[in-house]
């Protein structure tokens, strides 16, 4: 399916109607030779997780367009289901704007993806193995750059199903913990979701993943967090924003009031990496964002809401892209 541009709104931003009914984003001048970045959200995120940021900060669409980069960004069908139709509608957007949109299809490419993201960008490489009609964008990606992803899985999610399974087996011993109804209803939601026990460890689909052969067509960076400083994420969230959605940390964060959450996962941090500091990122453990085929793995002292907007991080992706571009156009 041949993609359509709306109406322009300027050379730097369009609209672009994807193979769903959909629209993407699209940014930047589109220069031949220079990568198209495809930006991929995490788990309830949206296309403004990585085309937007707070006040203040700047997002990965920005930083990218500052660079000299294009970028695509897109909000995904299921933003808080599992990977599955995700996946698909990557899959229709790979197989249509581009690789059959008059301009996008002569453009190489990258993946810059947060979290969740970075999972779907392994699933669509490990598809395109297997189906023809994917070989040819895949063959034009210059690399593939995850932030924060739950590869080994995500302690947060773990647990959440931990923490509501003893719930619901024992009140009292939970209540020990310190958690209040709200908070416990918090970890509880995110149990409840089959998409979030797909991100724990050791779940089906990420064992299967596991047992996949390494996708060495493609250079690979990964980059994790060791901040699990739940107050830090609370002043650079700012307020809650009008639609309500926001992320599952900041959901909990601001259930009922920052002292009573920090002193309960500070208790919590003794079953999991992730909220150990200098060991996590509150929802991902360092060691768990990497993979062992990849290129380079990078450490920032970062919590995961961070890597959305975080400055130094977002000049080491540049820099990787910005090299790769350069080496291959000498």
């Amino acid at each position: 399916m041949t993609a359509q541009l709306a109406p322009r709104i300027g050379e730097a931003a369009r609209r672009l109607r994807l193979p769903d009914g959909g629209w993407a984003q699209l940014d930047g001048p589109l220069t031949p030779g220079v990568p198209l970045v495809l930006l991929l959200h995490g788990f309830r995120g949206g296309l403004a997780s990585m085309a937007a940021a707070p006040s203040g900060q700047r997002s990965w669409r920005e930083a990218l367009l500052a660079s000299g980069f294009s970028t695509l960004s897109y909000e995904q069908t299921a933003p808080d289901g599992l990977l599955a139709p995700n996946l698909e509608q990557l899959v229709e957007i790979t197989a249509g704007p581009l690789t059959h949109h008059s301009r996008l299809r002569r453009l190489p490419l990258a993946i810059v993806a947060h979290s969740r993201g970075g999972l779907l960008a392994r699933l669509l490489i490990d598809r395109a193995a297997n189906e023809p009609r994917l070989r040819g964008v895949v063959d034009r990606l210059s690399q593939v750059i995850t932030l924060h992803t739950p590869h080994q899985g995500s302690g947060l999610a773990a647990l959440a199903i931990g923490v509501d399974r003893t719930a619901r087996r024992l009140q009292s011993a939970v209540a020990s913990l310190g958690l209040r109804p709200a908070v416990l209803a918090a970890l509880c939601s995110l149990s409840a979701s089959p998409a979030v026990a797909e991100l724990a460890p050791g779940s089906p689909t990420l064992r299967a993943l596991a047992r996949r052969p390494a996708p060495t067509c493609v250079p690979w960076h990964t980059f994790g967090g060791i901040s699990a400083d739940l107050r830090r994420i609370c002043t650079l969230l700012g307020p809650v924003p009008p639609d309500g959605r926001t992320s599952a940390p900041a959901r909990l964060a601001r259930t009922r009031g920052l002292s009573e959450v920090v002193g309960v996962l500070d208790r919590l941090a003794l079953l999991t990496p992730a909220l150990r500091e200098g060991e996590g990122d509150v929802v991902v453990a360092d060691a768990s964002a990497r993979l062992p085929f990849a290129d380079s793995h990078t450490v920032n002292r970062l919590t995961h809401v961070e890597a959305l907007w975080d400055v130094n991080l977002q000049h080491q992706v540049v820099a990787l892209l910005s090299d790769r571009y350069l080496l291959a156009a000498a």
